[in-house]
């Protein structure tokens, strides 16, 4: 069963379980749902006597819902699945929900796991990572793990603690740093069509990665920034970064600044070339032309008097 089933990331996890059994999705809100799938309209923190008897008989729950519902879903679940069976919840912040997972699973006889698929759901598991925080573990949570690797996912096994210290540099710093850049971008004044067409790889690279975040859900996004434990402490980071950064360019001495380069490659260690091979490979792709059309200010102004 997916709580959240006509979501993306409940989408992602039906089609992953279609295999294994038989896939209810329970939403809000009514839809036909995909083949060998079935659909049920409820609401997964109040359960209707449908849905009880369908927690009763089920083997695996999904909880792909919102934070602000995710625990009180949980809870109500877990008080009808038999003993033994797992339920995973697939929340981008683990620690605020891993106390009422742990409970649940424990007074009720339970599996229990965090996953935390790293991408967009429509780019499906192949290639990409997940992680996984065993919460109380079993035969099923195996299982689980076991069918996203042969969908080709890589999981990332991490404790509670670690994940949200982790997501905290790979969402929040990243997601903020990428909308810092478009305010600053804007702010400067450059005409969009202009910096595409005239854009070297990092900068036509930044510029698509803020248009997928600005293309996307904003309250996905908001999420990330305003319900993370560590998202201040993740944008106080990259605003001091930026000082730093910003003293040491205007700084008399060069000194600092080959110190903060020598420091970020310390830092980045053995993985730093193959990093490297991987940006090399994607400015690769960048190669399509931009064909600027001219302006009436562009024609109005020639670069050179014709003879």
């Amino acid at each position: 069963m997916i709580l959240g089933g006509q979501g993306g990331v409940g989408q992602l996890f039906a089609e992953l379980l279609g295999d294994e059994g038989e896939v209810t999705l329970v939403d809000l809100r009514a839809s036909t749902p995909p083949s060998g799938t079935f659909a049920m309209v409820a609401d997964a923190c109040r359960p209707s006597p449908q849905l009880i008897a369908e927690l009763a008989d089920a083997d695996v729950v999904i909880v792909a819902l919102p934070e602000e519902v995710g625990a009180a879903a949980i809870e109500a679940a877990a008080a009808h699945l038999p003993r033994g069976a797992l339920i995973a919840e697939t929340l981008s912040v683990k620690s605020t929900i891993a106390g009422p997972l742990a409970t649940a699973a424990e007074r009720h006889g339970l599996e229990a796991l965090g996953v935390n698929p790293m991408f967009a759901p429509d780019l499906g598991f192949p290639g990409r990572p997940v992680l996984v925080s065993e919460v109380r573990g079993g035969s099923r949570c195996r299982r689980l793990g076991m069918l996203i690797e042969e969908r080709g996912g890589r999981l990332v096994r991490i404790s509670i603690p670690e994940h949200d210290r982790l997501t905290a540099s790979l969402q929040v710093a990243t997601h903020a740093s990428l909308l810092a850049f478009g305010l600053a971008s804007k702010a400067l004044g450059a005409d969009v069509a202009t910096l595409v067409a005239a854009a070297p790889p990092p900068h036509r690279t930044l510029l698509a990665l803020l248009a997928r975040i600005i293309t996307g859900t904003p309250e996905v996004y908001r999420d990330i920034q305003a319900a993370h434990p560590y998202a201040h402490e993740a944008r106080r980071a990259v605003s001091d970064a930026i000082t730093q950064l910003d003293d040491a360019a205007t700084s008399t001495s060069a000194a600092r600044f080959e110190e903060i380069l020598a420091e970020l490659a310390e830092w980045l260690g053995p993985e730093r070339e193959r990093l490297a091979g991987d940006c090399a490979e994607l400015f690769a792709h960048l190669t399509d032309i931009v064909v600027l059309e001219p302006t009436d200010d562009m024609t109005a102004r020639p670069f050179c008097t014709p003879p």
